[in-house]
């Protein structure tokens, strides 16, 4: 119970972006290159974006904030998580790989429920902020029989993980990940990746 709990507060919160906010996190600043500066109060990371891009509702208990690029159907999330599920990491907890698997399973099991079927493809390893990172990528046709596809990229640290989803258009795909990356390239994880070095796996 506690495992689906702790990887669908996270989950859901990407695909449900009408929820109510709890609190907020720090307020946007503007830099030289009129990009904007998002930090969350919680667990400390930060990132830049667009100034087109419009900042939505916070997630309930301030585990991130929805960004809105100015292309319908799309949707940014970043957001954090606790990593306390029990796994086989060196502290008891969750690996990266463990983080991975559970992120598939549950991401399909939603979506089968609402009959949508996924097409993965295959992971891909990709640093965020300079920590180990897995990059999930799966593509659907949503109600209007549209192509849409979701990258999801994630670290985990000792105690805490950090993400971005992103879902939009398979049209405006190479688009909008072009400025992710850019975007990516201004993340500073906050307290917990900052501090310790991430999980691997007992040999």
């Amino acid at each position: 119970m506690i495992r689906r709990y702790v990887v669908l507060s996270v989950l859901v919160l990407c695909l449900v972006p009408n929820l109510s906010p709890t609190y907020a996190g720090a307020p946007e600043h503007t830099n030289e290159a009129g990009w904007k500066l998002y930090t969350n109060a919680r667990f400390g990371f930060s990132i830049r974006y667009p100034e087109d891009w419009r900042l939505g509702n916070p997630m309930p208990d301030g585990v991130g904030v929805m960004l809105h690029p100015p292309i319908e159907q799309s949707l940014v999330a970043v957001s954090g998580h606790m990593n306390v599920v029990s796994g086989n990491s060196p502290e008891g907890r969750q690996t990266l790989e463990e983080f991975a698997s559970a992120h598939h399973r549950i991401i399909t099991d939603l979506y089968s429920k609402k009959q949508v079927t996924l097409r993965w493809q295959p992971d891909q390893e990709r640093p965020l902020a300079g920590f180990p990172g897995k990059e999930l990528i799966f593509t659907y046709k949503d109600d209007k029989q549209s192509e849409i596809i979701e990258h999801h990229i994630f670290s985990l640290g000792r105690n805490e993980g950090r993400g971005i989803r992103v879902k939009v258009p398979r049209s405006a795909e190479a688009q909008v990940m072009s400025t992710i990356r850019k975007m990516l390239e201004t993340y500073q994880p906050g307290r917990d990746q900052n501090a310790v070095s991430p999980l691997v796996p007992k040999q």
